[in-house]
């Protein structure tokens, strides 16, 4: 009873530290957050226009929809797809 009652404690209306382990789990997945998160940026900034086109067709996006989202023209697409 007393873990089931240590693992609800914010419903009891009485406030008390969070268990241990909630603790270093959180910071863990913050920590883990702040380090993939730049690296996921980067990656997706370093993205060329060609590669973001080839995704998002075989993603199955029509050369119509990529041209609006990459703001060129449908033939610019269908040469970036040729290439």
């Amino acid at each position: 009873m007393a873990r089931l009652a240590g693992l609800l404690y914010y419903n009891t209306g009485v406030h008390t530290q969070p268990p241990p382990m909630a603790t270093i789990t959180t910071a863990a997945a913050i920590l883990l957050a702040l380090i993939l998160l730049p690296l996921i940026v980067l990656a997706w900034a370093s993205e060329s226009r060609q590669q973001r086109a080839r995704r998002w067709r075989r993603a199955g996006m029509t050369q119509q929809a990529i041209a609006d989202r990459l703001g060129c023209s449908r033939t610019t697409v269908r040469r970036l797809l040729a290439a």
